[in-house]
């Protein structure tokens, strides 16, 4: 029985299985207990001493996720993990709120575990200068653009967030939809958050709309009850929005919840709009119109370049790997509109 089995038995990730054998509080008692329920029937017991002769035979990359709630980063690592288990590397993860200070964490493992490389899903380390410049070793961040830091030891690999969201908000508007409410990051501390938030900017300047971010903006975490709450809050800023265009598919779907809850129809009443694509947003009702990141190409160019500075000594890199757009059904077309 081996931790890859447990995963399997229990439906669970491997990432998720990781978790609760090492008691890691961000799993719901639901699957810690399922998970716990295989583990004591078939006796699994987690080998300590085998765990840590492996990690001293094996060379280690930190992997730092930002956001404990996010199913696109979650995807992501549960890919990584998988790259991993057949290389010459070993893996420490390290999650951490959606707040944190990952460079400020990512220092304490530099220094506490001594990584040959360190993966960043998540987050903009190089925001934390003197806490980064300490880190001296090779680093990537994946699904996050860095390409205007001026650090020899940090490469990205990302989708162009900008542009997909320009993307997303013209198709919007040419749906006949001008008064547009946005459910998105912290775009304060969070670069992300912040150019996805200059790319429905663009678009909407594009066709002449003003947008107003006081009645029509609400800050959330990229988590299901993120996008929840912050539907309700949108409703009361502006009851007169006809789409709403969130920066995840898990605030898309906790904001479609809120509206079913509050007596509106999707598309009917109000079009939504995700982004990430990920496998959820296929099955929930309807449907969801959303920007799809391309996990496989991320994490496989992504862990290409960590181990190019690392064996090889190359210079850091920045790459962006194409979107794609998903029309779904959660986006309708306004029958009176002129552009």
């Amino acid at each position: 029985m081996t931790i890859k089995d447990i995963a399997r038995e229990s439906g669970c990730a491997l990432g998720t299985v990781s978790r609760v054998l090492n008691n890691h509080p961000d799993v719901s008692e639901q699957t810690r207990k399922k998970v716990m329920e295989i583990v004591k029937k078939y006796g699994f017991v987690l080998n300590e001493n085998a765990k840590q002769l492996k990690m001293q035979n094996r060379k280690t990359l930190a992997i730092i996720v930002k956001g404990t709630a996010s199913i696109l980063l979650n995807a992501i690592l549960e890919q990584i993990l998988k790259s991993i288990e057949v290389s010459p590397y070993s893996s420490s993860i390290i999650f951490i709120d959606e707040y944190d200070n990952e460079a400020k964490r990512a220092k304490k493992v530099y220094y506490e575990i001594k990584p040959v490389g360190i993966i960043f899903l998540g987050g903009s380390p190089d925001w934390y200068e003197d806490d980064f410049k300490e880190i001296q070793i090779p680093c990537v961040i994946i699904s996050n653009q860095a390409d205007n830091v001026e650090s020899e030891n940090l490469s990205s690999v990302s989708t162009d967030d900008f542009m997909a969201a320009r993307f997303c908000t013209e198709y919007l508007v040419k749906k006949g939809h001008k008064n547009i409410g946005v459910i998105g990051g912290d775009i304060q501390c969070s670069e992300l958050s912040k150019r996805r938030y200059m790319g429905f900017l663009a678009a909407m300047g594009d066709f002449n709309i003003t947008f107003d971010s006081d009645l029509s903006y609400v800050t959330s975490k990229y988590s299901f009850e993120g996008g929840f709450n912050a539907m309700e809050l949108l409703l009361k800023k502006n009851p007169d929005i006809t789409a709403v265009f969130t920066m995840s598919d898990s605030m898309a779907i906790g904001a479609i919840r809120k509206l079913c809850d509050m007596g509106y129809s999707v598309p009917e009443n109000i079009s939504v709009t995700g982004f990430d694509g990920t496998p959820v947003s296929e099955f929930v009702c309807p449907r969801l119109t959303t920007i799809r990141q391309k996990i496989d190409e991320l994490v496989t160019k992504g862990l290409d370049v960590l181990r190019n500075c690392i064996e090889k000594k190359m210079k850091c890199v920045h790459l962006l790997v194409p979107f794609e757009f998903i029309e779904g059904e959660s986006v309708k077309t306004l029958d009176d509109f002129t552009l």
